[in-house]
Formats: structure tokens, sequence, C-alpha cells
């Protein structure tokens, strides 16, 4: 349910059928224009060399499909050249192409037999009487039973008949999987930063390998690996059905490491350490971390937060290096289930902050890094109100909603505040400085400080922008902001790796250097250091981008355009394609296969950033859309209140009218439409296909929080009462009327299911996740099935229109009914929130969404320009 994402929000699908045309090869490349010539293939190896060819297909036989369109373009170079050989050459073919011909038409019958039977989940009456007297119905409230012998047998069935509906696509799969794997830098190396150790710091891969190394560089010492990730996998978690490398920090003297491990995909971390000269790991083990922890001054200590049953950070502990762990001291204890603690340690390295936070409140705390102090109150908690905390000499700079929509920043006296005795809040309060008033169109995201410069991350109409404030001017008016070329862009404080990226926010303190990464649509992520004086950027790492042909950014085109929601509200959405594949452009005209994706909750961003992995579907003429729904915070604070709560439905109202006007602008159409969303973007894509299920083609949803009002309902479910500010408690009879509006499961319409008039649908969940309980989605898909049988045996309703109380109506210029029965598909593994953790692994997962979606969707089973259309 909460913001989580591992970096999948253009995870896609696949497959169709081939597109007419043909790719050169060896000296026949020539003729393509130079943006699309293949150089030295990394995908198959060239015609010309057989026998390499031939070790290439022999070894997965599958390989012959990546080929073939190469092979046409040779025979009809062959044949125009020398057309008194074609007899000869078609009476060697004929006796392969009946073959072939008679294999396709006896698979033509088999397509048209009837498809196995889906899996029959057994509904058991379950009936409770809510808070508001109301009777509540739930049949396959069993289901949430992960011990249940019965439960696990119908995910078996299920998992199985996936895999035997997406059987046809393993050869797709694999095509998709080998363009991914091209593409990637599989030896890729962070950018590096040198710690006062005279070491430089770094991570890099290894080609075949799924996890990372880290490693270190002294010019006198050379190369040391210090932690291998793929080791720990194939030793100490060789039983564990997950692996996740959740932490790793350094201490400020770089002689020790401590780093959390999760093995089970449920976000509960074992801490090791491990010293740094000998590479001996400690008998100190910490069970049960969370991803925050922080060293004191000397290194010998450790600062860290501890999850209750309900995976919830609720204590604050300190370890002794050395020490038994049974015997840690517990600094503070939340007890407000509504609460949840994160730790980060200050840029000065002087001070760790202790938050505690619910969705719209927060309550911060300071230890001294340098002691052995406990946790000093600052700011008590007041309903509404946030901070955020930084140091800076003898000020703490403040980041606040208070009084205010969009932040804004003031300063108070370290003295004052952390020394002598206790003040009253509004005492402190009277000796604030104001840094960045309040501005109603500017949202103040973040904000991070050097020793001569404050950097603020400001928002303003869906753009990102950075102001650099010369903190030697006394009144904060010398400042100014970094310019960049493209509209539609995103840029993250810090470097793309989470180790250095920290590391660098100490070392870089006392320095006029910032490193941030910039990224979009177009442009592959950079790490770029700016220098905050000279104004002058530095790219010291950028991600590469393999593959058989040269990746020509001037292809792409990427716009941020507007749609009008239900209610007048400007929606803007962010879209990237091909130029030389947009339909609208060619001649005659033709739609694209479009993929819409939105999150919508939290106030988090949906930012546009560049995947290699996508442009397996954009070469292959597809449109991709960010939609900047309410419910994020991409147009502000405002734009966050406007999405959730009472206003939840807002969200979907916004993707809907998205998905309207691509297909009003000519961009797509509802038969070529796929959505997709994750975790409350899963909520979003469930919602969305229950009010307008005549609007998309399919649906890919991984990890969706569908079973709203029942799981807002159980307190005892993990993350619920932390939620409640967000979706709000359904004890309110108010936010309950909204709830049962939107539920996705509660609002399944079985009469639509049974005329084949929704979309086809890929669920995912992972069985020990905590976010999103695995039987959100499987409930949601049981129920999906009994639905549709349940209607399927009686006479189907004659209007086609959403329920009376949904503002939209069907149409028909968007009418996407087809005969055949929709499948719905599930997908339940032992995965956490995040899903595989392996660079490779991501990927195989990301071929199987990739083919169901190109699927589904009738695009080109290769890329366009492989099949001679560019």
């Amino acid at each position: 349910m909460s913001p989580g994402f591992s970096g999948s929000l253009s995870r896609q699908g696949s497959s169709a059928n081939l597109v007419d045309g043909h790719l050169a090869s060896g000296p026949i490349t020539s003729s393509l224009p130079p943006s699309m010539q293949r150089t030295q293939s990394s995908v198959h190896p060239p015609l010309d060399d057989i026998t390499a060819l031939s070790e290439y297909i022999e070894s997965e036989p599958s390989n012959l499909i990546q080929i073939l369109p190469e092979i046409a373009l040779n025979f009809e170079r062959f044949c125009l050249d020398r057309p008194d050989s074609c007899r000869d050459l078609w009476s060697q073919l004929k006796p392969i192409f009946t073959n072939v011909q008679q294999q396709l038409n006896a698979a033509a019958e088999d397509a048209n037999s009837p498809r196995p039977p889906s899996p029959v989940c057994a509904a058991k009456p379950h009936k409770w009487t809510n808070v508001h007297g109301e009777e509540w119905e739930d049949d396959y409230d069993w289901l949430k039973d992960k011990e249940d012998p019965e439960v696990l047998e119908y995910i078996k069935k299920e998992n199985e008949y996936t895999e035997q509906m997406l059987e046809h696509t393993k050869p797709l799969r694999r095509l998709l999987y080998k363009e991914f794997v091209a593409r990637i830098d599989e030896s890729e190396e962070s950018a590096k930063i040198t710690l006062q150790d005279g070491w430089s710091y770094y991570t890099k891969k290894v080609a075949g390998e799924e996890y990372r190394l880290h490693c270190r560089f002294k010019s006198t010492e050379g190369e040391e690996v210090y932690l291998n990730e793929n080791l720990l996998v194939s030793t100490t978690f060789a039983e564990a059905s997950y692996f996740r490398l959740g932490f790793l920090k350094h201490s400020p003297d770089c002689t020790l490491l401590a780093y959390g491990i999760d093995s089970l995909g449920n976000e509960r971390y074992t801490t090791y350490f491990m010293d740094m000269n000998t590479k001996e790991v400690l008998e100190d083990r910490i069970e049960g971390v969370y991803e925050d922890l922080e060293f004191t001054l000397d290194g010998k200590t450790v600062y860290y937060t501890v999850l209750d049953e309900y995976e919830r950070a609720y204590k604050l502990k300190r370890h002794t290096i050395g020490t038994n762990v049974e015997e840690d001291l517990v600094l503070y204890h939340e007890e407000d289930e509504m609460f949840f603690l994160s730790l980060t340690k200050s840029s000065n390295g002087r001070y760790i902050i202790l938050n505690s936070a619910a969705q719209i409140t927060s309550e911060t705390r300071i230890i001294r890094a340098e002691g052995l102090e406990g946790p000093k109150l600052l700011f008590p908690r007041r309903e509404g109100i946030r901070y955020t905390c930084e140091t800076h000499g003898e000020w703490i700079y403040v980041l606040t909603n208070e009084d205010s929509k969009n932040n804004w920043l003031f300063r108070i006296p370290v003295k004052e505040s952390l020394e002598g005795v206790d003040r009253s809040l509004d005492s402190l309060m009277e000796l604030r400085e104001p840094v960045i008033e309040h501005r109603d169109f500017v949202l103040i995201e973040d904000f991070d400080i050097r020793k001569n410069h404050l950097i603020v991350y400001e928002r303003s109409n869906c753009l990102q922008n950075v102001r650099i404030v010369d903190l030697r001017a006394e009144d904060f008016s010398s400042y100014h902001y970094i310019t960049f070329s493209e509209s539609v862009y995103s840029l993250y404080p810090g470097s793309v790796t989470q180790e250095v990226a920290d590391l660098t926010k100490s070392v870089q303190f006392d320095t006029n250097i910032l490193r941030f990464t910039y990224t979009s649509f177009i442009q592959p992520k950079q790490v770029i250091d700016y220098d905050m004086d000279t104004r002058e950027m530095h790219v010291v790492h950028e991600e590469k981008v393999g593959g058989g042909v040269e990746y020509d950014p001037s292809l792409y085109t990427s716009k941020r355009l507007f749609a009008t929601g239900i209610d007048g509200t400007a929606v803007p959405v962010s879209i990237v394609y091909r130029r030389d594949l947009l339909g609208m452009n060619a001649t005659p005209q033709h739609t694209n296969p479009c993929l819409l994706h939105a999150y919508g909750a939290y106030g988090a961003f949906v930012n546009p950033i560049f995947s290699s992995s996508r442009l397996s579907l954009l070469d292959r003429g597809f449109v991709y859309a960010a939609a900047h729904v309410r419910g994020g915070a991409d147009m502000g604070n405002g734009w966050y209140e406007e999405g959730k709560l009472a206003k939840k439905p807002n969200t979907f109202f916004d993707f809907c009218s998205v998905a309207e006007y691509l297909v009003k602008e000519g961009y797509t159409e509802p038969r070529r439409l796929g959505i997709y969303g994750r975790s409350a973007g899963g909520l979003l894509i469930g919602a969305s296909v229950n009010m307008r299920p005549e609007l998309f083609r399919c649906a890919l949803t991984e990890v969706p929080f569908v079973d709203v009002v029942n799981t807002m309902f159980d307190a005892t479910i993990p993350w619920t009462a932390f939620e409640y500010e967000e979706w709000g408690n359904p004890n309110d009879r108010e936010i309950y009327e909204v709830m049962k509006t939107y539920c996705p499961y509660t609002n399944i319409r079985g009469d639509l299911l049974a005329r084949n008039q929704y979309p086809q649908m890929f669920i995912l969940g992972g069985m020990n996740d905590p976010r999103v309980a695995f039987f959100e989605p499987l409930k949601f898909v049981a129920k999906m099935r009994g639905e549709r049988r349940k209607w399927g045996g009686q006479q189907p309703i004659t209007s086609d229109s959403p329920p009376a109380d949904t503002p939209y109506k069907s149409s028909p210029t968007t009418n996407n009914i087809i005969n055949e029965e929709r499948l719905i598909l599930l997908k339940l593994e032992d995965a956490g929130h995040g899903g595989s953790s392996g660079q490779y692994a991501y990927l195989d997962d990301l071929a199987l969404e990739y083919a169901f979606l190109i699927t589904a969707l009738e695009a080109p089973m290769k890329p366009i320009w492989e099949a001679g259309q560019g």
C-alpha cells in the first residue's frame, strides 16, 4: 500500500504477429540510414559467420526467430541479383515452406479450440455486520490463511494456469530477454567517491552474476572487493527463498561496515558487521532491523530501528559493537500505531535525526553523533504538521508545511534548541528566521546543505527545479537555479547507488560540489557533479546502452501534454515514442499500441526516467504515457490533497480522462490501450477497470492494493493503521461510503465479465509482501472468476453503462467489446513488495510482463526497425 517502487515504473509486456519487412546484415547494412545500421551485434552473430550462427541457434533453437527477417532479406537480395536462380531456390525452399504452413494451419485450428478451464475457487460464505450496521459478505475471506493447504493448492493451480496460458509467448520472452540483456552494461561500475582513508568506493556488476560487488580502489593497493553479494547468495543464503541487500553503512573512520540482508522479502533485515581491514564478519547480529542504521562519530556504536509484528518501525535502539545485542538499550518507543520511525544523519555528520511520522504529522528528535545521549525532542507532534531537519553550523534548518500548502523553510539556533533548559515550542518558534517563504505554486520537495550552500529541490507545474542558495550571503538573496535543456526530465539527489549516495553526502559537505542524477524518457541516467560557484557541470558517470543498434536518442520524442478532467482540471501526462513510428504522422494514419501508467497516492511523484528495457516497446511502435493524476504531488501538495481520503475518486477520474484524451488525440484506441500500476497504483488500475472496462484492452498490475474496505477495517493487517491518513478510516461513515464506490474488490462487475467486456488482466503478487498482503491479488482474481461464472448462466443486462453513480458513460467511440473470453491471469511468487532482486531475474520477469502486453495489444513480435519498417 505504501510507496516502495524498487524502480519498476515502466515494466510492460509483449507479443503478436511479425511485421513484414527486413533488416540488412553484413554488406547490405550500408543501405540503412546510419542511425539504424547494426554495429558489431551483441544480440546474434553476423550471417556470414555460418559456424558461429549455427552454434548460436543450436544452443537455443528459438534464437532462429531473431534472425529470420535478415535471412528473408538475403533471399530477396539474392533473387533480385540472380533472377534465373529463383526456380532452383524455390525447389529447395518449397518442402520447408509446405511443412511450416501445414503446422501453422494445425496451430490455427488448435487456437480455435476451447481454452482449458480456469481454476475454480470455492466460495465459502462469510458474513459479518460492520460498525455501521451493514451486513458484509466476503466469500473469499478464507484465502487469507497462508498455512491452509487448500489455499496453497489454489495458488498452485492459478500459477500453473498462467504458465499454460502464456506458454505460446516463450519464444517472444526469450527474444525480449536477449534485447534487455544486450542493452545493459553487464560490467557497469557506479560513480566513485573518495573517502578520508584515501580509498575510492564504488559498486560494479559482473556479467552473468545477479548481484553487485562492493569495491574500493587505491593506486597503491589496486582494487579490493570487500563485499560480494553473489558470494553471500551462494554460501550464507544458499537456502533462502529471497535475497536483498537493503542497506550498507560505513563507519566515519571507514574501519567498520554494517549491512542488512532480507532473506524472505518481508523487509526485515538481519544486520551484520564486518571489519574492513581483516574482512572478518563480527559476532554481532541484530535481527528485525528496518533500513535505518547510523554510526556514531567514533564508529563504535550504532543507532537503529526495529519492526513490530505489524511491520512498523516502532523502537529506536543503540548497540555498541562487541556487546550483547540482547542488552541493547531502547532509547525511544513509539506507541502510537499510526506513527512510523525513521532515522537519518545530518549532512555534516554531527547529528542523528529521529523522525516519528504518520502520513501527515511528524515529530522530530535529535541525537548528538559524538556521544551516547538519548534523543532530545525538538518539534513535538501537532496534527497535520510535518518537519524535515538539517543542521549547519550554529543553525538547524527546517522544512515544514505549517500554515502552508507547499512547504517553506526556516532556521532556528542550535544552542537555544538543543542546549540548556528545555524551551517550549512557542518560545522556540519565536527564534525562527524565514529562509524561503511559502509560495502557492512552488512545492519544496526537499533540501540539502553543504558548507557554503543550501540546495533546495522544488517542483512547479510538474517540473523539477534546483535552487542553489549561497549561505555566505546574509539574507539568502544570492541564489540561482540549475538549468536543463529538456522540458520533461527527472533528477535525484546523489548517485544511483544508495551506498555511494550516502558516502557522497558526508564527503562532499565541505566542498562546493553538488552531486545529483539526471535522466529523462530519452536521456540515460547521468551522475553529475555540479560546481555551485562556477556553475559548471561534470558528468562522472553515465548509463551505457548497448544492443544490436547503437542507441540514438534523436529517434525518440518526449513531451508533456494536458488532458481535461471531468471537473475541468488540467491533468498532466508525459509521453514518449519513436517519432518515425507514430501512426498519426503516417500515410495512411493509424493508431499505436500504448501503455499508460500512473500511481496517484501518498503525494508520490511519477517521474519520467530512462529505461533501456522500455526501448523494446518503443521500437515496436508503442507510445508510453505516464499520467500525473491527483493523489500524487506532481503539481504540489494541493494536487495530493485533491486525491486522497474522501476525494480519492479524483485519482481514477483523472486516469480515465487521460486515457480518453490519448484516444481522442489519435495516439491510440481502446483496443490498443494497455494500463499498468503497482501497489497503490494497482488500486488505481482495479478501480479504473471497474469504472471503464470498455476503455482498455489489457491491464497489468503488480502487488495491487485492491481489497480496500476489508483491509482498512482490519487493523491487525500490517500498515493498516498507518494508512488511515491516506485512505481514511472506514469507521468514519463518510469515508466508508466513498470507499465503497471505488474499492476494486467490492465493485467487480460480473455481468460485464461474463460478456467479455473487461480487459485482459495479468495480476502479480508476492507471498511475503509486508505492504500488500498476498491475499489481496489472490482474492481479487478468485472473485472475478466467481462473478464471471455466476453471471455467465444469466441473461446479460441490456445496459453497457457503468453504475449510475459513476460520472463516466460508455460511448460507441470507446467500445472495446470482443467475443472471446478475456484472460484473467495471476502469478504469486515467494517474493516481497519489490519483486525479484537479481538483475537477470528481474529482466526475466519483465520479459514475461512485456510478452503479455505485446500479445494482448497485438503489437509486432519484433522491433519494427528489425522488420524493415523503420
